[in-house]
C-alpha cells in the first residue's frame, strides 16, 4: 500500500496549503495518492470491502436519485462478491462474483485485546459486515486471493481483455473531451506521443476518480463559469463541478506496546516459507488492519459517525514504518520520533475516521494546460458549526477509555507524543491541545469523492441519477465523484458498485 506510493503507478497529488489543515505535513500539504493504472486506486488501498450503510443510500434517493436506494443497489455488490470455500459457508455475501474476499480475523495478541477492549466498554463485536446494523467491531473482507492484492485491473478487467468489442489503451492520456453543440462526440487523447482524436459511437463515459473525472471536464468547457472564462477556457456548460469535494479525514494516536503484544515467528524463514508454499501466513494478510469499528457519539443511531482503523508496526521495523511515515507526509520531526519510540516495542496507530464530514472542499484548474495537476483544496475541519472538529475531539476521548480497559491496560500503553511545538505551548490533552493536533496531523484517508456529484437540480449537481452530465448529450460519469454525499465507510467498495450499475443503465438506455 505505501510502498508504491510516490512511484510511477500513483498519481501522487497533494493538497493545496490551507490555514486550519496539514500543518505538520511536508510543506503543509497533505499526500493524495491515487492509482495511475488499470485497477486504478485498487492498486494501493488497503484492500477492505466495506459496502457502507443502508442509511447512505436510502439518503441519496432522498435527495431525488431514485434507484440508488439500499433496496435498489444491493444487488451490484453480490455481483461482485466471490467469497470462496471454505469461508462461503454461512456467508451473507456473494460466491459467484467476479471479485475474490478473504474472510479472516487476525490472531495477533493486540487484535484478541483490542476486541475485548470495546467489549468492555459494551461495544460488541459483529460476525459479519452489516450495513442494516453497522455499530460494533467487524473484521471486514479483504480483496486478497492466494496471498495477493485482488486489484479490479486483474479480476473483473481481466475477465474482460478478451472480448472482441474492447479495446484496452495503455499509457494513453486524454486531454479533452470533444463536444459540438453540446453533444460529446468523443475525446481527444496522447498515445505514443501522436495527439489523435477518438470518436464515439454511442456515448463517452468518464471514469477518472473524483480528481481525474471534474479536472477532464472543465478542461472540456464543463464547470464554474467564472472560473473557466478566467482561465481562457470556452465555456460549454455552467455546472458546480468540482465543488462539494468530501472526503474522510484521519487522525492518529500511537501507542507504543509490550512485547506480548503480537506474535513472532519461530525463524526467519518461517514467514517466506509459509508464503510461498502455502500463500499463507503473515505476508498474505493485512494484520489486524481489517478490524475496524463503527461508531455513533451523539446518539444511539446505526448511522455511525466515526470509524476506527489500526496499524500494527513489529519493533524496529524501518522499513515499515518508514514507508508510512513517507507516504502519509510527516515533516521529519515526527518520523524520527515515531522511528525512536518504535525501535524495542511493538506500536499501534489508533486511528479514527470522521465518516459524516460537514466540511467540503474544491477541485480547481491550475491552467487549461491538461499535464497541470489540478488545485485540491481539501476544505477539512472548515465547517462553520466546527462539527467535524468536535466529532474528532470525541474520538481521541474514545481512545482515551480504550487504552483504560483491562484489556489493554496489561499490553502496558504508551501514547507517543508526537512533537508539535505550535502544540506543547498549549496544555497536553485539553480540548485546545488536541484542537491543535488535529490541525497539524489530520489527514486524508484516501476517500475523495462527490466533485461531479448526482442530483436532479443543475445548480447544486453535476449528473443525473442516470449519471448524465446536465445539459450534454452522450457524455456520463461512473466513479466515486459522482456520490451525493460521501459514504460511512471505505469507498472501494461502492465505487465498483457504481460501475456495475452504470453498465446496467447504459444498456437499457441504448436498448430502448
Amino acid at each position: 500500500m505505501f510502498n508504491l506510493q510516490g512511484t510511477e503507478e500513483d498519481w501522487a497529488y497533494k493538497t493545496q496549503p490551507q490555514k486550519g489543515s496539514c500543518l505538520s505535513m511536508k510543506n503543509k500539504q497533505c499526500n493524495w495518492p491515487r492509482g495511475k493504472v488499470l485497477g486504478g486506486s485498487s492498486v494501493l488501498n488497503a484492500m477492505l470491502y466495506v459496502k457502507g450503510n443502508r442509511r447512505d443510500y436510502d439518503h441519496w434517493a432522498e435527495l431525488g436519485n431514485t434507484g440508488w436506494d439500499w433496496d435498489s443497489i444491493k444487488e451490484y455488490f453480490t455481483k461482485l462478491e466471490q467469497v470462496l470455500p471454505p469461508e462461503s459457508e454461512n456467508t451473507p455475501l456473494g460466491t459467484k462474483g467476479l471479485l475474490t474476499l478473504t474472510k479472516k480475523s487476525s490472531d495477533e495478541p493486540i487484535k484478541i485485546s483490542l476486541q475485548k477492549a470495546y467489549e468492555q466498554l459494551g461495544i460488541k463485536y459483529l460476525k459479519e459486515q452489516n450495513p442494516e446494523k453497522p455499530i460494533g467491531t467487524v473484521d471486514v473482507p479483504m480483496c486478497i486471493e492466494k496471498g495477493q492484492r485482488a486489484n479490479t485491473g486483474k479480476k473483473i478487467l481481466g475477465n474482460y481483455r478478451s472480448r472482441h468489442n474492447l479495446l484496452i489503451s495503455l499509457r494513453s492520456f486524454v486531454r479533452r473531451i470533444i463536444i459540438e453543440e453540446k453533444v460529446a462526440r468523443g475525446v481527444e487523447v496522447e498515445i505514443g506521443g501522436k495527439l489523435l482524436k477518438l470518436k464515439a459511437k454511442k456515448e463517452v463515459i468518464v471514469s477518472g476518480g473524483a480528481i481525474n473525472s471534474p479536472q477532464l471536464l472543465m478542461l472540456s468547457g464543463i464547470g464554474p463559469k467564472k472560473h473557466l472564462q478566467n482561465l481562457g477556457i470556452h465555456v460549454v456548460q455552467d455546472l458546480p463541478v468540482g465543488r462539494f469535494l468530501q472526503d474522510h479525514l484521519i487522525s492518529w494516536q500511537e501507542i507504543k506496546l509490550s512485547l506480548d503484544a503480537i506474535k513472532y515467528p519461530k525463524g526467519p524463514a518461517d514467514p517466506l516459507y509459509e508464503y510461498f508454499m502455502r500463500q499463507e501466513g503473515p505476508l498474505a494478510s493485512i494484520s489486524l488492519t481489517n478490524f475496524v469499528s463503527f461508531l455513533n457519539t451523539k446518539n444511539d443511531s446505526m448511522w455511525p459517525n466515526l470509524g476506527f482503523h489500526y496499524f500494527l508496526f513489529p519493533p524496529n521495523d524501518q522499513l515499515l514504518s518508514t514507508a508510512v511515515s513517507r507516504g502519509v507526509g510527516f515533516v521529519d520531526s515526527i518520523v524520527s520520533t515515531r522511528s525512536n519510540e518504535c525501535k524495542l516495542n511493538p506500536c499501534l496507530m489508533m486511528i479514527p475516521t470522521l465518516l459524516t464530514p460537514k466540511s467540503m472542499g474544491r477541485i480547481m484548474l491550475k491552467s487549461k494546460n491538461p499535464r497541470d495537476y489540478p488545485l485540491i483544496y481539501s476544505g477539512y475541519l472548515t465547517d462553520e458549526a466546527d462539527e467535524d472538529m468536535t466529532v474528532m475531539i470525541e474520538a481521541i476521548r474514545f481512545n482515551e477509555r480504550l487504552i483504560q480497559t483491562a484489556a489493554l491496560r496489561k499490553h502496558n500503553p504508551e501514547v507517543i507524543r508526537y512533537p508539535i511545538p505550535e502544540c506543547d505551548k498549549l496544555e497536553y490533552g485539553s480540548d485546545a491541545y488536541w484542537e491543535c493536533f488535529m490541525r497539524h496531523v489530520a489527514t486524508t484517508l484516501y476517500h475523495p469523492t462527490s466533485t461531479c456529484r448526482m442530483g436532479v437540480r443543475k445548480n447544486d449537481s453535476v449528473v443525473d441519477p442516470r449519471l448524465r452530465v446536465h445539459g450534454i448529450k452522450k457524455l456520463r460519469v461512473a466513479d466515486a465523484s459522482i456520490m451525493p454525499k460521501v459514504i460511512s465507510g471505505n469507498t472501494h467498495a461502492p465505487s465498483m458498485m457504481i460501475g456495475f450499475k452504470a453498465s446496467d443503465m447504459i444498456k437499457e438506455d441504448w436498448l430502448e
